[in-house]
C-alpha cells in the first residue's frame, strides 16, 4: 500500500501546475491522516495552484480580460470621489457642485415667481422689459413616462394683463376674460411667446440641481481646466464639462425638450456653475448655430438652496459668434409653494 501510494505522489509531483488544478483531492484540508508521503505532495499541491492562479490572472489582465475581484472593485468605487492632478472627476465634480447649490435635498416640483424679462437682442426690439408673475408645478400621472408640467403666468403691463398657462389639456391664454386654446390658428406668435417662458421655467428648476445634471449627461468628457471669457475685460477659472443629454428645454428653439449636448462651466472658487452652453442635437449631430449659452449670477439663498437671481442668455448668431439675447432678474421666489392642478385652471 506504501509503495502504491508514494507512486500516486511521484505522479502528482511530475504533473504541470494546469493538470494539478484538474486533480480534486479528496478532502479540502489537510488532514491530519495523512502519512508523511503525502503531506509534502499536498503543500506542493496548494502552492503549485496558487501560483497558478496568479498567472491565469496576469494573463487576463494583460489581454484585456474583465477580472472580477471584489477588492478591485471596491477600490474603484472609493477612487470614485476622489481627484487626480488636481482636477476631479465627474462623480467628485458633482458631489462639489450639489454641495455648493445646497446639498442633495430632494428634487424641486414647483415654484413660485416674480421676475423681470428684458429683451437685448440689437435685432429686435431692444430694452422692452415686462414683469412676470409666474406658478410652476410639475405632477406625474398615470402611464406617463414625463411630467406633466403645469404653468400660469401673467406679464404686467400698463394695459391690461397678458394671462397665458398650461393645464392638463394644452398651452391657454385669457383674451378679454375668456380662455383661448394657444395652439389654435393665428396664435403662432403667442404660442411661441409662451412656449419659451415655459422653458425659461423648467430650465431654472434644473439649474436648481445641477449635480443631477452632471450624472445625467452621456458620452461624457472628462473634467478640464478652462478659462471662460466672462466679460470684454475680465476671464473665469473655470473646470468644464460636456456630454450629452436625452432631453432640455431651450429657449431659442421653443417646443418640448429635445436631445442636446450640454457644457457646463464651474467657477473653480466656489464650485457653483456659473454657465451652461445648450447646443440641440439634430438628425444625430450637434448644430451650433442654433445653440445658446445661460449664464447664472448673483446667487442667493432660497429655501436652503443657493439659486441664481440673475440670468443672461447668449444666441450664437449664423457665424457662431455669442450675442445677447436677453436677461431675466428673478425679484422673489418661492420653491415651497402649496399647489394643486386646480390652480392652473383656464380663469
Amino acid at each position: 500500500m506504501a509503495a502504491a501510494s508514494g507512486d500516486r505522489i511521484n505522479h502528482v509531483l511530475t504533473l504541470p501546475c494546469h493538470e494539478i488544478l484538474a486533480v480534486k483531492p479528496r478532502s479540502s484540508a489537510l488532514s491530519p491522516m495523512m502519512n508523511r508521503f503525502q503531506r509534502p505532495a499536498a503543500f506542493t499541491f496548494l502552492l503549485c495552484a496558487t501560483a497558478s492562479a496568479g498567472l491565469t490572472l496576469q494573463s487576463l489582465e494583460a489581454q484585456g480580460a474583465p477580472v472580477t475581484d471584489s477588492t478591485q472593485d471596491s477600490s474603484k468605487a472609493q477612487d470614485s470621489s476622489k481627484e487626480q492632478n488636481g482636477v476631479p472627476n465627474r462623480a467628485a465634480l458633482a458631489l462639489r457642485v450639489e454641495k455648493a447649490h445646497g446639498g442633495a435635498s430632494g428634487k424641486i416640483s414647483a415654484f413660485r415667481s416674480t421676475l423681470e424679462l428684458e429683451l437685448t437682442d440689437r435685432a429686435q426690439a431692444k430694452g422692452a422689459l415686462v414683469g412676470l408673475d409666474v406658478t410652476f408645478l410639475e405632477i406625474q400621472e398615470p402611464k406617463r413616462k414625463r411630467p406633466t408640467t403645469l404653468l400660469r403666468y401673467e406679464i404686467r403691463k400698463a394695459e391690461e394683463p397678458i394671462v397665458r398657462g398650461q393645464d392638463k389639456f394644452g398651452p391657454w391664454h385669457l383674451d378679454k376674460g375668456t380662455s383661448q386654446d394657444l395652439t389654435a390658428a393665428g396664435k403662432e406668435r403667442d404660442l411661441k411667446a409662451f412656449l419659451e417662458h415655459k422653458n425659461l421655467a423648467k430650465q431654472l428648476v434644473r439649474f436648481l440641481k445641477p449635480g443631477d445634471v452632471i450624472r445625467s449627461l452621456t458620452n461624457c468628457s472628462q473634467v478640464e481646466d478652462h478659462q471662460l471669457l466672462w466679460t470684454r475685460a475680465k476671464k473665469l477659472d473655470t473646470l468644464k464639462i460636456h456630454g450629452n443629454i436625452e432631453n432640455f428645454p431651450m429657449m431659442r428653439n421653443a417646443g418640448e425638450e429635445a436631445p442636446a449636448r450640454l457644457t457646463l462651466y464651474i467657477d473653480k472658487k466656489t464650485d457653483r456653475v456659473v454657465a451652461v452652453d445648450v447646443t440641440p442635437i439634430v438628425a444625430g449631430e450637434p448644430n451650433a448655430k442654433l445653440g445658446e449659452r445661460i449664464k447664472l449670477q448673483q446667487f442667493q439663498e432660497r429655501n436652503g438652496r443657493n439659486v441664481p437671481h440673475k440670468l443672461s442668455y447668449l444666441w450664437r448668431d449664423k457665424d457662431g459668434n455669442l450675442r445677447s439675447h436677453a436677461k431675466v432678474n428673478i425679484l422673489q421666489l418661492d420653491l415651497t409653494p402649496r399647489l394643486t392642478p386646480t390652480d392652473f385652471d383656464r380663469k
